[in-house]
Parts: structure tokens; sequence; C-alpha cells
């Protein structure tokens, strides 16, 4: 239901890119708590299998620190409200803790799509720590003049390190689910 509600972000960007470059993109980026925003980029590409899909989760102060909510990268399987998918829990499937500088993400489990996804291959799920999705966070201010909200900068920051792989031609799509200003609070205390 919630991806449904949420495609619209897909079905709307499939239609524009097709509408202004005559053909599909080749990457699509987009960050991953619970998945809701990113599922509904995702969705209206997934017949398209020349389209990467790659979430960006929150590594918080590192994945070996525990103070992450990086579900997909250091989860197991268990059930989560009702579903099962994955998430981060103790041996006794306990939720655990978690962490993340951005609200939106500091969330223990994954919607079960996104664990499909990943275990069959059709996308690619990586992390960004606190710092990185700061340092995605002014390059955006800075390049385009636009203040995002600190959950997408953690797809920002990975745009540095899938930029390595792209050919000059090549199009990415970011998700930009947020406006920056509801997280000022946070980003004048770790930005000092």
């Amino acid at each position: 239901m919630v991806r449904d509600f949420q495609s619209v972000i897909g079905s709307e960007a499939r239609r524009q890119i097709l509408q202004v470059e005559g053909r599909l993109p080749h990457v699509l980026v987009a960050c991953v708590g619970g998945g809701s925003n990113s599922m509904g980029l995702f969705h209206p590409f997934y017949k398209d299998r020349s389209v990467r899909m790659i979430g960006v989760e929150p590594a918080g102060r590192g994945l070996r620190s525990g103070r992450h909510a990086a579900s997909l990268a250091r989860g197991s399987l268990g059930v989560f409200h009702g579903s099962k998918s994955i998430l981060l829990q103790d041996k006794d499937g306990q939720v655990l803790g978690t962490h993340s500088i951005s609200a939106g993400l500091d969330y223990p489990g994954v919607g079960p799509e996104h664990a499909y996804y990943k275990a069959t291959g059709r996308a690619k799920y990586v992390t960004a720590t606190d710092a990185q999705a700061l340092d995605g966070f002014k390059w955006l201010c800075r390049l385009e003049g636009i203040i995002p909200a600190l959950e997408p900068s953690h797809a920002i920051a990975y745009l540095k390190t899938l930029a390595r792989s792209l050919k000059p031609k090549d199009i990415v799509i970011v998700c930009l689910s947020g406006r920056g200003d509801k997280d000022m609070p946070i980003l004048e205390k770790a930005l000092k």
C-alpha cells in the first residue's frame, strides 16, 4: 500500500526523463530507512532491467560501532510490525536500538520489498555514515543551492563514489525526499 502511494515519485520521474531525455536513466539512487520513498522511486522502473537501483542506508557512526540503522547491511531475517523482512535484532529476535543523524532513517527495519530486491539482486544497497551525509548535504547546498533533508543527503553522499563508475552521458536520478529546513536544529549543532 505504501509503495503504491509513494510510486507517484517514480512514475513521474520515469515519464519526465523519457520526455526530456528520450531514454531511461542508467541509475536510480535513494536513501533507505523503512524504504517508502526509495521504493516509490524504484518500483515503476522494476521491469526496466537496464536501470540500476541503489539504496543508501544510514551507517550512523559506522557499521562496526553498532550505532547505525543499516538493516540490509547488518540485519537478519525476522518479523517486525507483522511483516517478514530484514531487521536489526539480537539472537533472541529482540529489536535493537538504532542511530542515524537523520530522524527519518533512524529505524530498525526495512520494508519487505526491499528485502526481496536485495535477495534477488534487483537493487544494490550501500551505506553512508553521518559524516558522509553531512558532506553530501553541504555538497548539494554549494553546487545547486538546494537545502536537502538529512535523509536524501545519504544518497547524495554516495554520488561521489558512484560517479567514478559512470560515463559522461549516463543519467542518474537521485530522490530528494525532503527539505532540509526541518533539520536545521540538528545541522546547526552538527556543523557548529
